[in-house]
């Protein structure tokens, strides 16, 4: 390997296909011989691998709060991440909770997706209210799968938070589901 600047560097998207094992056999070779020579590539490549375990493992942890694809779920449960799942209709509620051997909360918002442009997720909780903007969906899965934070529900106490899903277009934004989670805290030795 070369200590000195890279060239002709690997654009992050081929860097990205290359560690997924989504190349053409010809170009994964080519970018083979090219790492084998290339301490900045392969230093970004580096780079790009750790970067994932971070955030794999902050997944895992319940340290973060996202919007999931459900194939990334489904993979978590394979792997062994003990999960506590609530399914939720449009205008549905649920009684929910956390035990201390969850993994990770999986919240699935269901929903008709189909005809959607832009979807917009709100979370009010008392006199809190979020919003997150444009979150990402699958038009055809019909439904929007959430992980939350675990820190956050395990210190919640007894509450409601309701979620809605807004369609977002030029035209103005529609509600397509209202959801309510009546959350109560664990309780060792019988749970909720």
């Amino acid at each position: 390997m070369t200590g000195s600047r890279c060239a002709h560097p690997i654009p992050p998207a081929d860097l990205l296909a290359y560690w997924l094992g989504e190349q053409d056999p010809a170009r994964e070779a080519q970018a083979d011989e090219h790492l084998l020579g290339c301490g900045d590539c392969s230093a970004r490549l580096r780079g790009l691998v750790d970067l994932a375990g971070a955030v794999r493992d902050a997944v895992r942890s319940g340290a973060v709060e996202a919007v999931l694809p459900a194939s990334l779920v489904a993979h978590l449960a394979a792997a062994g991440a003990r999960l506590r799942e609530y399914r939720v209709a449009p205008n549905g509620s649920v009684q929910c909770t956390v035990a201390p051997e969850d993994d990770l909360l999986i919240t699935r918002l269901e929903a008709p997706l189909a005809d959607v442009e832009r979807l917009d997720l709100e979370r009010a909780a008392g006199d809190a209210v979020e919003r997150l903007h444009d979150v990402p969906f699958d038009p055809a899965a019909g439904e929007v799968v959430l992980t939350a934070r675990m820190d956050r529900v395990r210190a919640l106490p007894a509450t409601t938070v309701r979620m809605r899903l807004l369609a977002v277009a030029a035209s103005g934004e529609r509600v397509i589901g209202e959801y309510l989670f009546h959350h109560t805290p664990h309780r060792a030795g019988g749970g909720a």
